[in-house]
């Protein structure tokens, strides 16, 4: 294999060519190797190995007569290589090219790797026990839980691990009928048992309800018994279910996500199946969102010549990556909430639960058990909950590149050619065409321990630096860790025995990561918090080091620009709360501030096998209306009208109005109810008793009150209707007879809008039908015509007054 990399070398070594790296130019010599290319200069080396290269373009001569290589490498290390001539620099872009594509993960750089000098540490393939680990956190001393097989040949879910735990209640052959109702047969399985009261992390992917909201009786089952693992029996040995306070299904998805996913036969849960639970929606964007806000951070931090190569701090804000950051934690704050403070269970799920279910899982887990901000724990918490349950790291990392990243511009035959195949090239890269499956997932992971490290500075046992060693060797191939995307996967290759660990190279390097602040003794502080960490979501701030800048320049630069949006998730509340009988009490409370749809939350534009639709909001700086500033993302002039903008605009505006079309449907209905109810006579209620599912209002009011009464009626609730529309009652003389009643068309038998079984039911009676009116159940006094009832007929619909004058005040 090595033989044949080398056979694709054309040249191994180029002199006097200069690298150009932030403003400054040095010269040297280059060296390409199989896996690696070397810039070998006066003070030293610079590395790069083939698979972190990311995007070469090879550009048009200098003005000094140099051919240069444009290279961007997926650690942020963005660098010009200028060749003495022309052939040089295409047969280094051949070589690069060649070397860089390949079609199997045994090319890779972790397969003839060798450390020089030897790793002390050599037992990494072997520092995560799945038995050990859960063991540690309790399994095995309770009989809530229990280890199962059922996946021990990877045939039952091939991206789950080899040993799952399950509630001890739960038989295999449920677990077999359950893995139908989840997606890629995720079914819901522990992560992490609480040290303090037994409450858990569970994690799984979505269900297949569909369009005809299908369910699972076994999915049922196996949640209830879950959330029922740390409940208490009473003295007559019956589940006393008020002990745990909210048991949640996390949903990390926006809710528009969630809800367009039925149309792919996916979906979330239906609350009204599952007892004693409420859902949230976390409202973190997809895999393609994140992608691109990592290039538009990217764009921001590399700045541009008209501004002296500085950050563009305008640009840096419109990324949106900060935001993101804070929905995050935003998440996981609400998960540590719920299991160490309000004792209860949390299910955690997105789509196929191997990106956000990972990030918000291991996030929280952190925050909950001081063991897993260890040196070790760090180890064992990546190992289980990103490696072993599944995160796709060779596809969302691109381990194998395209050749679609390789650009050659030097042959074009002019500059305005060069420039139209750039936009071209450009427009293609960014589209996300060739690059669907990659996202910076577990960057944004270990973004957010940064972000945990800086607010807690003295609670962890590791340092930053090994933060930005995990992310560098993620995308250098250079262990074998992190190289498949699944332990299935990892079985089927069998690393251990060809690559080395990225764990030995750490732990043989112990001292070098080790963080001179860290107090272990404040995780025993009972007093303080019990070693559990409660996030800021709002106290974030851009890695500034993993980008080769300081933070001072980054962060003050951001503060100087306009204020970041707040973050205003998109969250709703799914309530289901039933009694012992059975019966229930279903609520369905939604408070959410929905982004407007536009060209990134499309549901119809951004269909993805691992979360279906974006629903992105590119929230613009306060201070600067996106339709008047004259600058663009990057920093560059636009164009007289920015059609993105305006279109979403418009899409702002369609998406309120129809909000409030369905608010004031919603109203015009209630309030025309409850008017109807209001001034009904007694005449009707008892002509209608045999299918009023209520007692008869205390508060209805005579005809003569209705029709001749000088002041507003004064009951127990406010007036459905303004004082404006009093006068035309109060135009019509009183009479002694009394007007001919007509029962309403709206009952309990034919009323499509009366879901509720006690709901109470309407009847209008406020002048004579032209149709006859039903023949009364008893026998009645014949009621005689007057004028007034007379002038009651003449009155048209127009005379009522209009459904917006209505009072909201109810």
């Amino acid at each position: 294999m090595a033989q044949n990399r080398l056979d694709l070398i054309k040249v191994s070594q180029v002199s006097d060519v200069q690298l150009e790296k932030n403003q400054d130019v040095i010269s040297g010599t280059l060296h390409l190797t199989d896996h690696n290319l070397i810039f070998s200069h006066s003070d030293g080396e610079l590395w790069i190995p083939y698979p972190i290269i990311h995007y070469v373009e090879r550009r048009p001569p200098s003005s000094s007569d140099l051919y240069p290589l444009y290279i961007k490498c997926r650690d942020f290390l963005i660098l010009t290589l200028s060749m003495p001539n022309d052939r040089d620099a295409q047969d280094v872009f051949d070589v690069v090219q060649k070397l860089t594509c390949i079609t199997s993960p045994e090319q890779l750089y972790a397969y003839s790797y060798q450390p020089r000098p030897p790793f002390t540490a050599k037992d990494g393939w072997k520092l995560y026990d799945p038995v050990a680990e859960f063991e540690r956190m309790g399994v095995g001393k309770h009989d809530s839980w229990r280890f199962t097989s059922i996946n021990r040949d990877y045939s039952f879910s091939p991206t789950y691990p080899r040993v799952l735990v399950v509630p001890t209640k739960i038989s295999d052959n449920v677990l077999n009928y359950a893995a139908k109702y989840r997606s890629k047969a995720r079914i819901p399985a522990l992560s992490y048992l609480h040290w303090a009261n037994r409450a858990t992390i569970t994690r799984c992917s979505q269900p297949m309800v569909g369009i005809k909201q299908a369910r699972s009786i076994q999915d049922e089952k196996l949640i209830e018994a879950i959330f029922a693992s740390n409940v208490p029996n009473g003295l007559n040995g019956q589940v006393v279910y008020g002990s745990t306070a909210a048991n949640l299904i996390i949903d990390a998805r926006p809710m528009a996500n969630a809800v367009g996913n039925v149309a792919r036969g996916a979906g979330t849960e239906n609350m009204e199946n599952y007892r004693n639970c409420k859902k949230n929606y976390m409202g973190i964007d997809n895999i393609h969102v994140m992608r691109d806000s990592l290039a538009r951070m990217c764009d921001a931090m590399q700045g541009s010549e008209s501004i002296g190569g500085g950050i563009n701090r305008f640009a840096l804000q419109r990324s949106n990556w900060l935001k993101h950051i804070s929905t995050l934690l935003d998440g996981t704050l609400v998960i540590v909430k719920s299991v160490h403070i309000f004792n209860s269970h949390v299910l955690v799920h997105c789509s196929d639960g191997w990106d956000r279910t990972a990030q918000l899982v291991s996030i929280a887990e952190l925050c909950l058990d001081p063991f897993y901000r260890t040196f070790r724990g760090f180890q064992i918490l990546i190992e289980k909950e990103w490696v072993s349950f599944g995160h796709k790291f060779a596809d969302r990392c691109g381990h194998i590149s395209n050749e679609k990243y390789f650009i050659n511009l030097a042959n074009t035959g002019g500059s305005a050619a060069a420039n139209t195949i750039k936009d071209m090239q450009n427009k293609l890269y960014k589209s996300g065409f060739h690059q669907r499956e990659t996202s910076p997932v577990f960057h944004q992971f270990l973004d957010c321990v940064f972000q945990l490290i800086k607010q807690h500075p003295a609670r962890f046992e590791f340092n930053i630096k090994l933060l930005s060693q995990l992310h560098y060797h993620v995308y250098s191939c250079q262990f074998g860790t992190f190289l498949f995307n699944c332990e299935f996967d990892r079985a089927k290759n069998q690393p251990q025995s060809k690559t080395w660990s990225i764990w030995d190279y750490f732990n043989s390097n112990l001292e070098e990561f080790k963080n001179p602040d860290y107090d272990p003794t404040l995780d025993k502080d009972i007093s303080n918090d019990g070693g559990v960490l409660l996030p800021d979501p709002k106290s974030v701030k851009y890695w500034a080091s993993l980008f080769g800048r300081s933070d001072e320049e980054v962060n003050e630069a951001a503060a100087a620009a306009a204020p970041l949006p707040t973050v205003n998730a998109v969250e709703a509340t799914e309530i289901a709360e039933s009694d012992q009988e059975g019966g229930g009490n279903h609520v369905r409370t939604i408070k959410s501030d929905t982004p407007p749809l536009n060209e990134d939350n499309d549901p119809l534009r951004n269909a993805d096998t691992d979360t279906g639709y974006s629903s992105a909001q590119q929230d613009t700086p306060v201070s600067s209306d996106p339709l008047s500033d004259p600058l663009s993302a990057d920093g560059t002039p636009k164009p007289a009208i920015d059609f993105t903008e305006v279109s979403s605009r418009i899409g702002t505006m369609v998406n309120s109005f129809s909000r409030f079309t369905i608010n004031v449907g919603e109203a015009m209905y209630s309030r025309a109810r409850s008017t109807s109810e209001s001034v009904a006579p007694r005449q009707v209620e008892r002509e209608l008793g045999s299918i009023d599912r209520r007692s008869p209002s205390k508060t209805s009011s005579s005809t003569n009150e209705l029709l001749g009464a000088k002041e507003p009626m004064d009951h127990n609730h406010d007036s459905p209707l303004r004082s404006s529309s009093y006068p035309y009652f109060e135009q019509i003389k009183p009479s002694t007879a009394s007007p001919t009643l007509v029962s309403s068309p709206l009952s309990a038998a034919n009323d499509p809008l009366d879901a509720s079984p006690h709901s109470p039911v309407v009847a209008t009676s406020t002048w004579k039908s032209p149709t006859p009116p039903p023949k009364p159940i008893q026998e009645e006094r014949p009621i005689e015509k007057s004028d007034h009832a007379e002038e009651q007929q003449q009155m048209d619909l127009k005379d009522l007054p209009h459904p917006l004058w209505i009072s909201d005040s109810q």
